[in-house]
């Protein structure tokens, strides 16, 4: 009989951990500045392992701070990063607005979605680093952020630890814009969102577009 409680009494060879935005000298002030234009590294964790859970939430004057933040993972020392995104998009926060959401994997809530969570589990062999670069020109007052991971002795008992001895799926999610379209020509090549910058064009065909 198939249950998600078949695996409850196994126990995984791996640590629990948090990385988060704790006050190093002991005091209370638990957040960190991000000043304009620089970047911030949140987790540089070695060995092989899983994210389970990111939390974040912002105190930023740029009411558009969730789009001008840029989020960064890189899985094993790679160069290039699997997940790129602004921050707000990357947690369902479209826009750079802030608003209640809630998904499986994603949420942003209580209140105007000021929390932001993760529970993708994001896997890792060697490394796993997270950044976020602060592309406003307004310093981040306060960035608050846990990051909970587990830790396993190697790769091969991280993937025995969920039942399997094949390869890590790795985590990647990718942001981009682009124009497109004749409702966006007319606009002088700007999204014409609900036909704000004039009237759009009927279309009898899908060609062109």
């Amino acid at each position: 009989m198939s249950s998600p409680l078949n695996r409850l009494f196994v126990l995984k060879p791996a640590r629990t951990l948090r990385v988060s935005s704790y006050d190093r000298s002991g005091g209370n002030a638990d957040s960190i500045r991000i000043p304009a234009g620089q970047t911030a590294v949140l987790a540089d964790i070695k060995g092989a392992g899983v994210i389970r859970h990111i939390w974040f939430t912002i105190a930023a004057p740029d009411p558009l701070f969730r789009r001008h933040a840029v989020l960064r993972m890189f899985w094993d020392g790679e160069e290039r990063p699997s997940v790129e995104s602004p921050l707000g998009d990357f947690f369902g926060q479209g826009w750079g607005e802030k608003y209640n959401f809630v998904s499986f994997p994603l949420a942003a809530a209580p209140r105007e979605g000021n929390a932001l969570v993760c529970y993708f589990p994001m896997p890792f062999a060697r490394s796993a680093r997270i950044e976020v670069e602060n592309q406003s020109e307004q310093d981040v007052h306060a960035f608050y952020y846990y990051i909970d991971h587990e830790l396993f002795p190697s790769e091969a008992e991280l993937l025995a630890a969920h039942g399997t001895s094949g390869r890590l799926a790795y985590f990647h999610a990718w942001w981009n814009r682009e124009i497109t379209g004749p409702d966006q020509e007319v606009a002088g090549g700007r999204e014409n969102e609900w036909a704000v910058l004039g009237p759009f064009p009927p279309h009898p065909t899908d060609a062109g577009n």
